[in-house]
């Protein structure tokens, strides 16, 4: 065999790792586009729940204000006259 045959031979045995290694690349980089993928679902799936959570607990808060529109007037304004005492004997404390 010449210088020409063994030549050939090397080529071939470095092109076919150069192609091994592109495969495992392409392989490896599908791997972590189907990680992402799975990332980007869950991510999904927690917004959506969130999403469900805070529309449910609105449409309490929207209903409890509906039907006890007065009872909340009465318990904001003693929450307001509660507020202003403690506030008033803070004050005082700090003279």
């Amino acid at each position: 065999m010449g210088p020409g045959g063994i030549a050939t031979i090397i080529a071939a045995s470095a092109l076919l790792i150069i192609a091994v290694a592109i495969a495992y690349a392409i392989v490896r980089v599908g791997n972590l586009i189907d990680e992402v993928e799975k990332t980007v679902k869950s991510v999904n799936k927690i917004v959506s729940t969130a999403e469900n959570f805070t529309e449910k607990v609105t449409g309490s808060i929207t209903n409890l204000i509906e039907k006890n529109s007065g009872l909340l007037k009465i318990l904001g304004t003693l929450a307001t006259a509660f507020a202003g005492k403690k506030f008033s004997r803070s004050d005082r404390e700090h003279e």
